[in-house]
């Protein structure tokens, strides 16, 4: 965050922008760390809270479509190049059209997801519009989580650390009393169903009497 800060205080928005935007192509720069940096300069008044919203939100967007059409145009060629079965591809088809959807809306949250799920989602050919509907509401999601929170912990991290410091006791009081319980739980539920000491389970073997017409019957079947 240290080597962030000059960075912004020079170029500004367009520094978040540029990061955010080429990190959602797959390029590994800090985007989130620039935002980040821009979060806590707007909470201390140096830049426009809703203006790094926005910047970030639309670079986040414009970077995950951009690694769209790139893995939609060449991202399939590229893994049948390097070795990767024809088989393999159908089966990560079937897997990204079950759970893609997930991936888009909270991989930004997640280092590597956050660079690559728009090249993946091109690559396994997801309907352009169900990604972009997905991807800006995962956008708007990560980037309001995170400058909106950085925000309001560096303008208020004096009240917010009073209020830790009255309502910890309480936490950690409830944290016990539901660990006792649930340990009591499991207790009584485990010698419950534990099996009386003397008592055996016996099967009992098939008659003399069954025995013959059940190979009776297994003859019939046969013939």
């Amino acid at each position: 965050m240290a080597e962030a800060i000059p960075w912004l205080h020079r170029y500004g928005y367009a520094a978040v922008a540029l990061a955010v935007m080429l990190e959602g192509v797959g390029i590994p720069l800090p985007g989130a760390i620039l935002m980040d940096g821009a979060a806590l300069l707007a909470g201390r008044g140096e830049m426009n809270l809703t203006a790094v919203l926005l910047t970030a939100w639309l670079a986040a967007m414009a970077g995950d479509n951009l690694g769209y059409w790139i893995g939609r145009r060449g991202g399939r060629r590229l893994l049948l190049k390097v070795g990767v079965s024809r088989r393999r591809l159908i089966r990560f088809d079937a897997f990204f059209r079950r759970y893609g959807i997930w991936l888009i809306l909270f991989g930004r949250f997640f280092d590597g997801t956050r660079q690559l799920d728009g090249l993946v989602a091109g690559s396994a050919r997801m309907p352009w519009p169900r990604f972009a509907l997905a991807d800006a509401a995962g956008s708007a999601l990560w980037v309001s989580v995170w400058v909106v929170t950085l925000d309001a912990l560096d303008r208020h991290v004096a009240l917010l650390h009073r209020i830790l410091a009255h309502i910890n006791p309480w936490v950690a009081s409830t944290a016990l009393v539901v660990l006792a319980l649930t340990l009591f739980w499991l207790f009584r539920r485990s010698v419950s169903d534990a099996p009386p000491g003397k008592q055996t389970a016996s099967v009992p073997g098939p008659s003399p009497k069954q025995g013959a017409a059940d190979s009776g019957r297994l003859q019939d079947v046969e013939e």
